[in-house]
């Protein structure tokens, strides 16, 4: 029998194991910013409640609230109070001061739609657009700017088809039977395309039976267009059907019937009569790659590229990813996601140097969008472009942000040179003792390094009898002292899997703006100078880049 003591004692320790288990739990909930009783003082009746500046009204999270008809009432985190906006997915009209979905024909006219369309518009408001002609027979359809033909499936779900709705005169998306009396399946209530597979079974097709006045599934050879003789079926064209993988039913005007071809991007390889993707490995043995020949066949070819670099068939020449490389100014060379051996020009705002002010990529290292004497840097804790002055052609930023050429007076008093003292952080100093201009000389890595650092010059700082290896965290520019040694300072040593002005990683390679550059010491006012290109062409040069040395007085 169990005394009273030991009943005491599991309740004590039941509640002392709830009470640690449920009280972290509580604790693991972070309370929404609203809930803060200096700022919103409502919370402290319900967190729910939300305080109006204006009248200091108390109003419930997420509604109307005091606000206008159509908006909610939501917590700025910015402005630190309570404001009106429209929800998502809506504008609010500056006329009517009422919130429509976008896209919608709101309180538009005929043939106008509501969307951000404007330059003096503010955040979260819309105006009315017109819509883009299209061609007879299609309608405008304003989400994606494409004009479609009638009683197509369109952008529209599978079952509905793209209308103008006879009730608002806007296209929509339906299956209206009075309306699509010629593509509804009374079957399923929904609306599908003529000469489609629709609703049908493999190898029939979706008629309209004029004679009965209704729609069926069905297959005669009558059907040129779609009647495949091989099978004795009927399938939609455009698709696989019975056709082998990468190829398509397609009808031929010339011989009146229908014919298996390749997909678009695809070529026959003939041993097997089969169609491949083109820049794709394909039938080809390891190494390889499938590429155009003649007549729609295909042919295989040893790849050429290797590392970061992908193939540009119109140039027939091998760029690194993510440089400009033959793309127009404003995109990059990117990876083709559906050609995986091949490159492409694009731009998007995921990749490294996109510019969101111009919507456009930059190549980082280039002067892109950046002023003169600046080039574009990548900034690893925000994760976006920014521009930088351009050490590699001298130019070093002062307190105040401006950029200015070293081993020149720039914003020193009279009498002094800019110079620099320490490498990371960089800090410049004015100083009237550089008796020898600082200059870039070649680091030659170690023996033992890996391939990859054997073919880069990588640069180290010197002056006079100091080097320093561009990069070291807490080298500076200091005159030697007069406990130093005479003679040239030992070259620093190689150390294998590292260098300075670049960082291995797994994944790939991190690139300094010091890396692998053409030294060339330009005009004060002369942008046209050679210097770094981050392309084959250019000649190297090692010569002294800010300046020459100070002759003696």
């Amino acid at each position: 029998m169990v005394s009273r003591g030991g009943w005491w004692w599991r309740w004590w320790c039941c509640w002392a194991w709830w009470l640690a288990g449920a009280g972290s739990g509580w604790g693991a909930v972070i309370p929404p910013p609203w809930v803060n009783h200096t700022l919103n003082p409502c919370a402290a009746e319900s967190w729910q409640l939300l305080l109006w500046p204006r009248d200091s009204s108390c109003h419930r999270i997420f509604t109307q609230g005091p606000c206008g008809e159509t908006q909610e009432f939501y917590f700025n985190v910015a402005a630190g109070e309570g404001q009106c906006r429209c929800p998502r997915g809506s504008l609010l009209h500056p006329d009517s001061r009422r919130c429509h979905s976008r896209f919608s024909r709101g309180p538009c006219l005929p043939r106008e739609y509501i969307d951000r369309y404007g330059k003096d518009l503010r955040h979260g408001e819309g105006t009315c657009r017109p819509f883009d002609e299209c061609p007879p027979g299609q309608v405008f359809w304003p989400p994606d700017g494409q004009c479609y033909q009638h009683h197509t499936r369109g952008p529209c779900l599978n079952g509905y088809l793209i209308y103008v709705n006879p009730n608002t005169g806007f296209p929509d998306c339906g299956c209206e039977r009075t309306v699509m009396f010629s593509n509804y399946w009374a079957l399923t209530g929904l609306c599908f395309e003529l000469f489609q597979r629709g609703p049908c079974l493999d190898g029939t097709i979706f008629l309209y039976n004029a004679t009965r006045g209704a729609t069926q599934c069905g297959c005669s050879p009558s059907i040129l267009t779609n009647y495949h003789q091989d099978s004795g079926s009927c399938y939609e064209l455009g698709q696989r059907g019975p056709c082998r993988p990468g190829q398509l039913l397609a009808f031929s005007p010339d011989t009146l019937a229908t014919r298996c071809t390749c997909r678009p991007d695809h070529a026959l390889w003939s041993p097997n009569g089969a169609c491949y993707l083109l820049y794709s490995r394909g039938p080809c043995s390891k190494g390889h790659f499938f590429i155009p020949a003649t007549n729609g066949t295909g042919k295989c070819q040893l790849y050429p590229c290797s590392g970061t670099r992908r193939y540009h068939p119109s140039s027939d020449t091998c760029y690194r990813l993510g440089r400009r490389g033959p793309c127009p100014l404003g995109s990059l060379f990117i990876y083709d996601e559906d050609t995986p051996l091949r490159g492409t020009c694009g731009c998007m705002p995921e990749l490294v140097g996109f510019w969101p002010k111009d919507g456009r990529c930059y190549e980082v290292g280039s002067r892109g969008p950046c002023p003169r004497r600046q080039v574009l840097d990548h900034d690893k804790t925000s994760a976006k472009a920014h521009c930088i002055c351009d050490l590699r052609k001298g130019y070093i930023a002062w307190e105040d942000d401006s950029c200015h050429l070293l081993n020149t007076r720039g914003p020193c008093p009279a009498g002094q040179r800019l110079m620099v003292k320490q490498w990371r952080p960089l800090t410049p100093v004015c100083t009237s003792d550089p008796a020898v201009p600082l200059t870039l000389e070649q680091d030659t890595p170690g023996a033992d390094s890996p391939s990859q650092f054997q073919m880069s010059n990588s640069v180290t700082a010197a002056r006079g009898d100091d080097t320093f290896n561009v990069g070291d965290t807490n080298a500076t520019l200091a005159p030697p002292t007069s406990t130093s040694l005479p003679g040239p300072a030992p070259a620093p040593a190689s150390t294998p899997g590292t260098r300075s002005g670049r960082s291995m990683s797994a994944g790939g390679e991190a690139r300094g703006l010091l890396d692998s550059t053409h030294f060339l010491l330009p005009e004060e006012d002369d942008e046209s100078s050679t210097f770094y290109t981050g392309h084959p062409e250019g000649r190297r040069s090692l010569d002294p880049w800010w300046g020459t040395p100070v002759p003696p007085s």
